[in-house]
């Protein structure tokens, strides 16, 4: 029997990803009133680029729907920890780069937390099935 997290985790994702996608063009919908157009689109993308990493967990949770309970609760173990703490990090983080060597900023932080995510994830998935052999 499939657990509820492993059954929820797809629909869940899912929806912010539409979220994701409605921040992300919420100019061309029309979400932002004119007079304030340009502090309302700014938000609403640094809240989209904030929700990046839903889109890895997503492509991950299907992935590992099919899988033995057990693979997918050692992923979800990784995967529930470092999701919110790579969005804080992204919410933290400068939305425009600074004079220093490495440009952090949002996008930057999102998209290395996602490769690491991505990275990770497959080693655990690969690891959890190495073993089962």
């Amino acid at each position: 029997m499939k657990s509820i997290i492993k059954k929820s985790i797809p629909s869940i994702s899912l929806i912010l990803i539409v979220l994701f996608l409605g921040f992300v063009f919420s100019r061309q919908i029309g979400l932002c009133p004119s007079y304030s157009y340009s502090y309302c689109a700014n938000f609403f993308e640094a809240f989209a680029i904030t929700l990046f990493p839903i889109i890895p967990l997503f492509i991950f949770s299907l992935i590992t729907y099919k899988m033995k309970e057990t693979v997918f609760q050692a992923w979800w173990k990784f995967s529930r920890v470092w999701i919110p703490l790579s969005m804080l990090a992204i919410l933290i983080a400068p939305s425009y780069a600074s004079n220093w060597m490495i440009p952090i900023e949002k996008g930057t932080v999102a998209f290395f937390s996602s490769a690491i995510y991505v990275v990770v994830s497959v080693s655990i998935i690969a690891y959890q099935l190495s073993k089962k052999k």
